[in-house]
């Protein structure tokens, strides 16, 4: 055997020895350690996404009641906007006058549209640990629903589609429209704005100190508290908080009175 046939027996030999662990390797990390890592990044993404829609809206609703309860507050009467009637054409309206009604139905829906996005991310995962966190999500989910929807006008499955409508349309995951742009549409958009009308008539119902709507947000808060704690008990993102200043609604009445001649 010539120099040649023996150097290509072992180079062979070693292509053997350490080809095909190399390539199981590259199998594994290919086809089972970058899925598990890909459905892990997945869940933690959209995990921070609904915790601080969660958290904005549970400090935005525990605010409004506190304002309800308190002598004197006028946000029972900013609650009972209609922006559909009392818009006028006027895009500022929904940043003034129109600015607690608007950013309550957008806060609410904004919950619904990333639970939405992060239970579609979830459902056709093939891994344990995803299916089992979907079923704690959707669980967590139906709760929230059923707070809303028992005995009020906003529908369990009408807030699914509230959240459908805030999902953006560019067809990727993962993305809702930003307040800036939810007003937008509501000033440009007449179809748009009337399909929210009925999240606002439950807004109203609550600005008008319905008791039975008024006895949702307890369930509301305490359903909220459960996604937040599920989040969080799963260690899917770092610890932080979320602090909210209320909005200074006599501000308006304030530049008025001192001479603003701008829209409102």
């Amino acid at each position: 055997m010539d120099i040649f046939t023996k150097l290509l027996t072992i180079a062979t030999s070693l292509a053997i020895a350490f080809g095909i662990p190399l390539l199981t390797f590259l199998g594994v990390q290919k086809f089972f350690i970058e899925p598990r890592y890909e459905a892990r990044a997945t869940r933690r993404k959209y995990a921070t996404a609904l915790y601080l829609a969660c958290k904005e809206l549970s400090l935005h609703l525990a605010q409004t009641l506190e304002r309800l309860n308190t002598s004197g507050s006028r946000v029972g009467d900013a609650m009972k906007k209609i922006p559909n009637n009392d818009f006028r054409g006027n895009p500022a309206w929904f940043t003034k006058d129109g600015y607690y009604t608007t950013i309550t139905a957008y806060k609410i829906a904004a919950v619904s549209a990333w639970l939405r996005t992060y239970q579609n991310a979830l459902l056709f995962s093939s891994f344990p640990e995803s299916q089992s966190f979907l079923n704690d999500l959707y669980s967590r989910a139906q709760n929230l629903k059923v707070a809303f929807s028992t005995g009020t006008c906003l529908w369990y499955y009408y807030f699914d589609a509230i959240g459908e409508r805030l999902v953006e349309e560019d067809g990727s995951l993962g993305s809702i429209l930003p307040f800036a742009k939810f007003c937008g549409c509501y000033a440009k958009d007449g179809d748009f704005r009337l399909f929210f009308e009925q999240l606002h008539m439950y807004i109203w119902f609550l600005g008008n100190k319905d008791p039975k709507y008024l006895e949702t947000l307890p369930r509301i808060q305490q359903s909220l508290s459960e996604l937040i704690g599920l989040l969080e008990r799963r260690n899917l993102l770092p610890g932080f908080q979320v602090e909210r200043p209320r909005a200074a609604m006599s501000e308006l009445e304030k530049a008025l009175e001192g001479g603003w001649t701008g829209g409102r």
